[in-house]
């Protein structure tokens, strides 16, 4: 008898001990899963020095230090090649334009686009798929007929053709890119949307005669915080993927604007390929390693906010 009291007891106390723990945060979520994963924490921590370096190294060297132009020292290897130009880190292009400062700036405007075009693609993704989603029936069935249209053309050639058509001005461009890269997250949300609207939360707040608009700011996008976090991490990486190859296939950004893209585009030419690797390695190399960086913290990410997927 005394040893069942003391069983229930000791069972009680874990019990309450138990009840006591809360559960981790999303944000707390996210880190345990990126620690756990060597690839996930180096790939934060390059992604991190990448972004400082680039904002903060633009800040110093400011914009108009990649557009200057030296033509008594064109094509000059960098300056630890030998018979390098002095005071050129990483030498100079066709222009006389210093490499450095233009992998600089475009690692900024790559980065600046690929997250901006990522956050507004993600806004418009979650009002059209949480309306189509949460509402369902007419309003459903006439929004996804709308995407899944819209996601028959082909984007590619479209993007080209707007290009073509207008000023491949920064604003123009990323509106163009944001075009083509919502329906994804809209799909995404939708479904999302249709599981949350039959869980009895959603039921007991509609019994309670909840608003349908505060239901879902306060029951349902919350839910959908830590998948959508992963997707803008994600989607950043399929821009600057997408802004390259624009630019290789001549529709980036407006000449003269330094990107990623840009520099890597000056591979084109046989003459650079063969002879001047400066001018265009450390651009494939920067975008390479920084691409596969938020691709291993974008897995991890996602990881986390699915429990069947996490490594602890």
């Amino acid at each position: 008898m005394k040893n069942d009291e003391a069983t229930n007891t000791a069972v009680n106390a874990d019990i309450e001990v138990m009840a006591a723990k809360k559960p981790p945060g999303m944000w707390k979520l996210f880190w345990i899963e990126i620690k756990n994963d060597k690839l996930a924490i180096i790939g934060l921590f390059i992604v991190v020095f990448v972004v400082v370096f680039a904002y903060v190294g633009s800040a110093y060297l400011g914009t108009e230090a990649a557009n200057v132009q030296d033509l008594w020292n064109r094509n000059n290897p960098p300056s630890w090649w030998e018979g390098g130009a002095e005071g050129h880190l990483l030498g100079t292009d066709t222009a006389g334009r210093d490499v450095f400062a233009r992998l600089v700036i475009g690692t900024r405007n790559s980065l600046t686009l690929g997250w901006t075009v990522a956050f507004i693609s993600i806004v418009i993704g979650i009002v059209v798929g949480i309306i189509a989603g949460f509402y369902g029936g007419h309003v459903d069935n006439i929004i996804m007929r709308i995407v899944d249209t819209w996601m028959m053309v082909p984007s590619m050639m479209f993007i080209i053709a707007l290009v073509s058509t207008f000023d491949r001005t920064v604003p123009l461009f990323i509106t163009f890119l944001v075009m083509f890269t919502w329906m994804g997250r809209a799909r995404t949300v939708r479904a999302m949307a249709l599981q949350q609207r039959n869980m009895d939360y959603v039921s007991a707040s509609k019994t309670l005669g909840t608003r349908n608009i505060k239901i879902i700011l306060t029951k349902v996008l919350p839910n959908m915080v830590s998948i959508l976090t992963a997707d803008i991490v994600l989607t950043m990486s399929t821009v600057i993927g997408i802004e390259t190859t624009l630019t290789l296939l001549g529709f980036g950004l407006r000449p003269g604007t330094p990107s990623l893209g840009d520099l890597v585009a000056t591979a084109l030419n046989p003459a650079n390929l063969a002879n001047r690797p400066w001018l265009w390695f450390p651009a494939i190399l920067t975008m390479f390693i920084l691409m596969m960086c938020i691709n291993f913290v974008g897995q991890a990410i996602a990881r986390a906010a699915d429990p069947r997927q996490r490594l602890v």
